[in-house]
């Protein structure tokens, strides 16, 4: 693999490098928990190489099949941050290989539309939340202030609480944040709007009482999610029965569960039958890319209808425009049943081997 991947990097071709960029993305995403570390490398100077010899478009489309992936080297990634904004947001915005250091790297020199990729990430520590909160204009602001996942030191807090006696939008944000430090709050509270600021004062006026109270529902919560959670398994393997049995189709059990939006229980179904190992079904579900999941499907038989289904709900938790869907369908389409099969007899040797 490391000679053939080298030779794809020294295409001159622009439009084979287009090509080459699709065909070297798809080997990589779709394998991507399989590559060995010396893989991964010569992946990431490849696609590097590739990356800069096509569209901002095509970099723009690689980026959002990647984002979201471990594997993704850090040093990519980082490449792909430092890209214009299309190109640059999802990394931005999802990439786990980009570090705490990355990020205060690019908040410090990058543009107002990079900080605000950066701060609608799903957890922001307070080095990082330092420098938006410094750098950034209303837009960033707002988005930091309102993003639930992000922790802000007491300076980030207090220059937040400063910008917000010049911007309403802010305080308001401010008004819903339970960590927003008393003394902070009670300097906050008189710029707000009426409603802003009886909600900051409830939770000024919280005593520790609250503390107890918000840990008996976390509880509940964990509880009822793990009932939920069992409900949904044994549920699942009815399914299961009922469909090999022929009491029930595989299309119908699929739709009642993409319609609740199970899809922990759709992996469960599709593994067990396919008899291929639950995580990795569960691991080509939450991949932009469709391929893994088409073998299965196709091989169970599985109507283009509900796969188009099964995609549009992928597409809303990989938190991609729903227009996605309609490659993932397309190569469906395309996928013969004989060629699906070959392809998951040969995974699950593969799984026995390494099992």
């Amino acid at each position: 693999m490391a000679v053939s991947l080298l030779d794809l990097a020294r295409e001159e071709s622009s439009d084979r490098r287009r090509e080459l960029l699709q065909e070297v993305s798809n080997i990589f995403v779709d394998g991507a928990e399989n590559h060995t570390d010396r893989e991964l490398v010569l992946f990431g100077e490849v696609l590097g190489r590739l990356l800069d010899h096509v569209s901002v478009d095509d970099r723009a489309a690689f980026s959002s099949r990647v984002a979201a992936l471990a594997q993704t080297s850090r040093d990519l990634a980082l490449k792909l941050a430092n890209d214009a904004i299309q190109v640059a947001a999802p990394v931005l915005q999802h990439s786990p290989s980009l570090t705490d250091d990355d990020l205060v790297d690019l908040a410090s020199r990058q543009g107002q539309t990079h900080l605000a990729a950066i701060s609608r990430r799903d957890a922001l520590s307070e080095h990082v939340t330092d420098v938006l909160v410094d750098r950034g204009e209303a837009i960033v602001l707002n988005t930091v202030a309102r993003n639930l996942g992000a922790r802000f030191s007491e300076q980030g807090f207090g220059a937040l609480a400063a910008k917000a006696a010049d911007d309403d939008s802010l305080g308001e944000a401010l008004s819903f944040r339970d960590d927003l430090p008393v003394h902070i709050a009670e300097k906050v509270a008189p710029v707000l709007n009426q409603v802003a600021r009886k909600r900051l004062e409830l939770l000024i006026q919280q005593d520790s009482g609250r503390a107890q109270a918000l840990m008996d529902d976390a509880k509940r919560a964990f509880d009822v999610g793990r009932a939920d959670s069992k409900r949904g398994r044994f549920e699942s393997k009815i399914m299961v029965a009922d469909v090999r049995s022929g009491k029930r189709r595989l299309d119908e059990a699929l739709d009642d569960l993409i319609h609740r939006g199970r899809l922990i229980d759709i992996a469960h179904v599709l593994a067990d039958l396919a008899q291929v190992p639950e995580a990795h079904v569960s691991n080509v579900l939450h991949k932009l890319a469709g391929t893994g999941i088409a073998v299965v499907c196709r091989t169970l038989d599985v109507s283009e209808t509900v796969y188009d289904r099964l995609s549009r709900l992928r597409c809303e938790r990989l938190r991609v425009p729903p227009a996605q869907a309609e490659p993932m369908l397309r190569e469906y389409q395309q996928l013969d049943r004989a060629t699906a099969e070959r392809t998951l007899r040969f995974h699950r040797v593969r799984s026995t081997v390494r099992g």
